[in-house]
């Protein structure tokens, strides 16, 4: 795995200020977690992990504005290509792992209704493990900024 680490302000070394980690383009970070999830045994495919990398990142959007939205110039299209910082990256990750285990479990439910036996989660506990992974999402990603409230009068 490799992530690009940005250097530190030369300019003015004195200031504290937050280094950028680039975690990846989605479609790198969710190729190396489905070579993670394949070697515990998943069934998924390479393109089910980004899809659902895509979705979730699509998803997250709606509470937080990506870092690749504030530094675009113009539209920008939220697919497999768009890179990820790390502190997106992770909240993001339970969620995506989450979701890959809720179709993991549903293929297995699958294998399960034929005879075979199967592994891992039942498919009402990894819906739930997912609906609380969005849920914690939602809560990581939104952020206000802090504001002060002036009356016209001035008091």
């Amino acid at each position: 795995m490799t992530m690009q680490l940005q250097a530190k302000d030369s300019e003015n070394p004195q200031v504290p200020s937050y280094l950028g980690i680039t975690a990846g383009s989605i479609n790198h970070i969710a190729t190396q977690l489905y070579e993670e999830l394949s070697s515990n045994g998943y069934s998924l495919l390479p393109e089910d992990v980004i899809n659902t990398a895509v979705l979730e990142a699509q998803y997250y959007a709606a509470w937080q504005m990506l870092q690749a939205q504030k530094n675009a110039t113009s539209t920008i299209l939220l697919d497999q290509n768009i890179v990820l910082q790390a502190a997106e990256w992770a909240i993001l990750d339970p969620v995506i792992r989450a979701h890959c285990d809720l179709q993991q479990a549903r293929m297995m439910e699958g294998v399960r209704s034929l005879g075979a036996e199967g592994f891992g989660l039942d498919v009402n506990t990894a819906t739930q493990i997912y609906n609380e992974a969005r849920k914690t999402m939602q809560d990581e990603a939104f952020f206000e900024a802090p504001f002060s409230y002036v009356t016209m009068s001035g008091k």
